[in-house]
């Protein structure tokens, strides 16, 4: 036998008793035992990347029996919990929790309510241009250090509002932390997701996407505690140090951009197969030239101006037609609760009824939704309001990148979901506008309710067709539960 495998017995025993402590040695070391001299018949060692964590099975001591114990988990899933932890102290701070500044900041500094407001915009209109530009930034810079950049500056950001002393510093900062979080989550989360998962995409977009209500609900009132105890300026600082704890571990720790970045197959693919070095799809540019893509960034409008309609206007309406503010603000409190964790009920749809059937609920959960507004002061009309703002106001952050997948594939995604992600924006900026000056115009919002819900009538009806056309390229990646679909 050779030298290299025959570890030297101890030479205090004996007998017997130096056999089995040498034969017990030799089957620790080498649980193959290896035939003949040649260095082919030597035990294999684990290839670099083997097993289901980024460092590709350890040290030599870890790497016994790794390819026997591999961890159960798939890693992708640590991935859609870092990205639930991102959104949800990213757009659950900077979006969901600005509201609860606007007093005191206004009665501190003497600015107006619509100056203050002005921020929200500024926020907003830096996330839809960072969206149109996703294709071109992480073509040339990758995803993960984008994000580890954009979420350092976003925390000390929204820090930096503790020492603005005019209006002029708030909106200098407020474009900065724009630009950051929309480099953080508008289109590197959906991403994500499509590298890691192949199946139960749904399900992980919708996970991933409920991160920001959660963080909304938990910080919206954190926010107005902090304000009553130690005052604004302090509690924009400890809320950005809390977006840091959180972000910096996430976006260097766990998250990975692609599978193969740690020998891992995205989920819902074996190992086994042998995948292409470039994804099929169309190019940005390509995509351009089809009317599926204008399909879809013209019903992504309609879906972002129907859902912060129905959304933001449930109080005030609820208000107008006769109930407590009591009442209308648990109504409110209810629907933003049941949107939160909707996403992760729109998504589980997707895996399981397919992308067409799982659009028609959640946009027809929409138009009923619109349809209770218009139906109280009737009380079981609440439900329909909760329902729609829970599973219809899901389908903007779940669907948008399912569907772009389907139509054009993985070869430019970030480029083709952020340009139809940006009208998805323009929507949900333009909605309150219009609405309000609707109801400026009339004295009741019923009318401008109303034209928004047949526009997502028309909205729902173009989905079910541009899903039924042919797709621009030969093959289209099947979700699961899209092969029942032919069976409709």
């Amino acid at each position: 036998m050779a030298s290299w495998a025959t570890p030297m017995p101890p030479q205090r025993k004996k007998g017997k008793l130096l056999q089995k402590e040498w034969w017990r040695i030799w089957r620790k070391n080498w649980p193959t035992p290896p035939f003949g001299n040649r260095r082919s018949d030597r035990p294999s060692q684990p290839r670099p990347g083997e097993g289901r964590w980024p460092d590709g099975g350890g040290s030599s001591e870890s790497e016994k029996g790794m390819k026997e114990k591999k961890c159960p988990l798939f890693y992708g899933w640590l991935v859609v919990i870092a990205c639930f932890l991102v959104m949800g102290v990213s757009v659950g701070v900077v979006n969901n929790s600005n509201g609860v500044y606007v007093k005191p900041v206004c009665a501190d500094m003497g600015f107006s309510r619509g100056a203050m407001a002005m921020n929200n915009t500024i926020i907003a209109a830096c996330q839809m241009a960072v969206a149109f530009l996703a294709g071109r930034i992480y073509a040339r810079f990758e995803l993960k250090a984008v994000m580890r950049v954009s979420g350092l500056v976003m925390g000390l950001g929204y820090m930096a509002y503790s020492q603005a002393r005019n209006l002029w510093m708030f909106y200098g900062i407020s474009l900065v932390v724009g630009l950051a979080q929309g480099l953080l989550v508008a289109v590197s989360v959906s991403m994500l997701i499509t590298n890691w998962f192949h199946a139960r995409r749904g399900t992980a977009m919708g996970i991933a996407s409920m991160g920001s209500g959660v963080g909304g609900m938990i910080c919206n009132p954190l926010a107005a505690q902090l304000i009553g105890t130690v005052g604004w300026r302090q509690t924009y600082l400890i809320l950005g140090a809390g977006m840091l704890l959180f972000v910096v571990p996430a976006c260097f720790f766990i998250i990975r951009t692609r599978p193969a970045d740690v020998g891992l197959s995205p989920y819902g693919e074996s190992p086994e197969e042998n995948h292409p070095i470039e994804e099929e799809g169309l190019t940005a540019c390509s995509a351009r030239k089809t009317a599926q893509y204008w399909a879809l960034s013209i019903f992504g409008l309609i879906n972002g101006m129907s859902a912060v309609a129905l959304v933001h206007n449930v109080t005030p309406h609820l208000s107008d037609v006769g109930f407590s503010p009591i009442t209308a603000s648990a109504v409110a409190s209810v629907s933003m609760g049941f949107l939160a964790f909707g996403k992760a009920l729109v998504g589980y749809l997707y895996d399981k009824l397919g992308p067409r059937r799982a659009s028609f609920l959640s946009n027809g959960s929409m138009v009923l939704g619109f349809v209770g507004m218009l139906l109280v002061p009737f009380r079981p009309a609440i439900g329909l309001i909760v329902l729609g703002c829970g599973v219809g106001g899901a389908f903007g952050a779940v669907a948008t990148p399912i569907l772009t997948e389907i139509m054009f594939g993985r070869k430019e995604f970030g480029a083709i979901v952020g340009g139809i992600t940006a009208f998805g924006n323009i929507g949900a900026m333009v909605g309150p506008v219009a609405v309000s000056s609707v109801y400026d115009m009339t004295g009741s919002y019923k009318p401008a309710l109303f034209g928004v819900m047949v526009l997502m009538m028309g909205a729902l009806v173009g989905y079910q067709w541009i899903l039924r056309r042919p797709a621009p390229r030969e093959k289209l990646p099947a979700l699961a539960g899209e092969k029942n679909e032919e069976g409709m």
